[in-house]
């Protein structure tokens, strides 16, 4: 099965990304089968990370993506550019406090700034989609109002289940997916039981609800591998993902939306994926 996920931090943890003892790797992903990885550049060196994403080659029936997790480097409009020419993805705003472009979900409740209008008018120009994990309502609110292509939240999960605040209400949900939009639900056991331990089972209630708010064409996968400090039981790494997805109580067709065919549809049509195969 053709399997998407939509944020993992192995390329920010600064590990080798062809073997390494995180959670995912190319060796992995290798032997997962099809599919598509995102990897965010996240912290200080965002540019450095997504050059060293570029220069990875030799990956076996596989595609690797890079995407920009906080904006926080981003002082005036121009900071954009160069993050452009790297052709990303999906480009979040924030992460989790306030900076120039918008409020975060742990920061003072603000929404987008002018500055942030016009980033996301730019990204959407490039033919980047705007990511609003750790966004905060204000913003995710304002984003919606201007966007005219569909925003993505790619690792977040259902406030109506767990209220964490990286987690999305009901309301957001539908209005996420009226706009065309995709939810990656992530594996962070916090975000899925409010504590530090998960099953697969909560993986697959998330998965559930948001499938009965949004619709099955608005549900994906957020992994969020190499950013958790821990994971739901069964789900190691990369490899354990086709485990989850036959957790599912769907049909095939259903899952294979789930698994990666919703993220793919949204997909931006220029591409941006560093293709390997070889």
């Amino acid at each position: 099965m053709f399997i998407f996920d939509a944020h993992c931090d192995t390329l920010s943890t600064g590990r080798p990304l062809w073997r390494n003892g995180g959670h995912a790797d190319i060796e992995r992903l290798r032997a997962r089968g099809p599919g598509i990885q995102v990897m965010a550049a996240f912290g200080k060196d965002q540019l450095s990370q997504l050059d060293r994403l570029s220069a990875v080659s030799g990956c076996l029936n596989c595609a690797l993506l890079p995407a920009v997790e906080g904006g926080d480097t981003v002082e005036t409009l121009s900071d954009l550019g160069p993050f452009l020419a790297r052709r990303p993805v999906f480009f979040g705003l924030t992460w989790n406090g306030d900076n120039r472009l918008a409020g975060g979900c742990k920061g003072g409740g603000g929404g987008l700034t002018p500055l942030g209008r016009e980033a996301v008018a730019a990204l959407e120009n490039a033919d980047v989609l705007v990511d609003l994990s750790h966004a905060s309502e204000r913003t995710f609110w304002d984003v919606l109002e201007i966007a005219r292509k569909p925003p993505v939240v790619t690792h977040a999960c259902c406030a109506a289940l767990c209220p964490h605040p990286r987690n999305l209400s009901d309301g957001q949900l539908k209005a996420l997916a009226q706009a065309g939009g995709v939810l990656g639900v992530t594996f962070y056991p916090p975000f899925l039981t409010g504590r530090d331990g998960a099953a697969l089972e909560d993986v697959a209630r998330h998965i559930g609800h948001a499938v009965s708010v949004m619709g099955a064409e608005h549900v994906g996968l957020g992994s969020d591998f190499d950013g958790c400090e821990t994971l739901p039981d069964g789900l190691a790494g990369v490899q354990d993902v086709p485990a989850l997805i036959g957790t599912l109580p769907f049909e095939e067709d259903t899952k294979t939306l789930i698994a990666g065919g919703n993220f793919l549809r949204v997909l931006p049509a220029k591409g941006g994926a560093f293709h390997f195969t070889g």
